[in-house]
């Protein structure tokens, strides 16, 4: 069982946990969707937000953080409500940060950046927005800190900053629970959610904490990550895209040529997660996704052909076919270091593969 202390500060388990708050779950499952039921929903993951192109802006960038660069911050979840006008921004970290520290310059992006998310959203009229920091609840409180001097630095500039609050992640006899230590700095209706610690993810006897994960692995966090849960979000994830061409293939009426496309296969082995994703590499995720179904295919007497990046077709004239392609997937290795969904986003493009 993975410690409840590696647990918070893993970020592809922060991810879930307010995946888990926001999304329109069953009220009696070990998940408590508080956020959804305050309003809440999900926009995006990844998604880009601009920096403002005014001088006075760059002057702050470089003299906050000693680099003019604006470059576009990719926040972790992107949040919209029901009704309140105000959009959040939330970024997770797994563990919080110091004014010294070099996460001060995507924070003072994000502080520029949210005041007026106009520009990000393509719009005209003005969109405010509000950053939320998660991190793990016992640095929450010097994160708050840290932000609000950040906030300071960037007024006194004669600058507007986003409004920012740190939400924190803790584990009890009772679960998993959001809080955060300044709850009326928080958007209204998620001060009224998060006015005390609130459980999200209800503890189960002693059974891992882990939810069943909406996104099991994450890119880009490998060094951060403890090695053992950055495997079993891969293994976890490789496996789900198998699993789901295989069910595609159960249900083929035969004699058919079964069309696959690696992107909806990662929408299906994510709960439809992935369709919100925004991030760069989205295409070439797609792409890994088709390609592990196809190296699953390819020592059986399948006929597979792989279109466009992340296109299949699968050429089923019988019923044995259809047999000997779903045995192939089912003796496929997600644990396979070399064949898992990251090594195939890692391979060189090529314009031949040898089959």
């Amino acid at each position: 069982m993975t410690s409840g202390a590696r647990l918070l500060s893993d970020e592809v388990f922060q991810l879930n946990a307010f995946l888990s708050a926001l999304e329109d779950l069953p009220a009696t499952g070990r998940t408590r969707p508080v956020l959804r039921n305050a309003g809440y929903y999900l926009v995006a993951i990844g998604r880009r937000v601009q920096v403002p192109a005014e001088d006075s802006v760059i002057a702050a960038l470089e003299r906050l953080t000693g680099s003019a660069d604006r470059s576009p911050c990719r926040p972790d979840l992107w949040l919209r409500h029901q009704e309140h006008p105000v959009q959040v921004i939330v970024e997770l970290k797994a563990r919080g940060f110091s004014r010294a520290s070099s996460n001060t310059r995507q924070a003072v992006k994000l502080l520029l950046s949210a005041f007026d998310l106009a520009a990000s959203l393509g719009e005209q009229a003005e969109r405010r927005g509000h950053v939320i920091y998660g991190t793990v609840g016992a640095d929450a409180e010097s994160l708050s800190t840290t932000l609000k001097e950040l906030a300071d630095e960037v007024s006194a500039m004669g600058l507007p900053a986003a409004p920012t609050t740190v939400v924190g992640l803790s584990i009890d006899d009772k679960g998993v629970s959001l809080s955060s230590p300044t709850p009326s700095d928080l958007p209204d209706p998620a001060a009224v959610a998060l006015a005390a610690p609130t459980v999200v993810l209800r503890r189960d006897g002693d059974n891992d904490l882990r939810p069943l994960y909406f996104v099991p692995w994450i890119p880009g966090i490998e060094d951060t990550q403890e090695p053992e849960l950055h495997a079993d979000g891969l293994r976890e994830l490789t496996a789900r895209v198998l699993t789901q061409a295989m069910g595609h293939v159960g249900r083929a009426l035969v004699p058919t040529t079964l069309a696959l496309n690696g992107t909806q296969l990662l929408s299906d082995a994510t709960f439809r997660v992935f369709d919100r994703w925004h991030e760069r590499n989205r295409n070439q995720f797609g792409e890994a996704a088709a390609k592990i179904v196809e190296r699953a295919l390819r020592k059986s007497e399948v006929e597979i052909r792989r279109y466009g990046g992340d296109r299949l077709e699968i050429d089923l004239p019988s019923t044995e076919t259809k047999d000997q392609a779903i045995k192939g997937l089912e003796q496929a290795d997600p644990a396979n270091a070399k064949k898992n969904l990251e090594a195939t986003t890692r391979e060189h493009p090529k314009l031949f593969e040898n089959f």
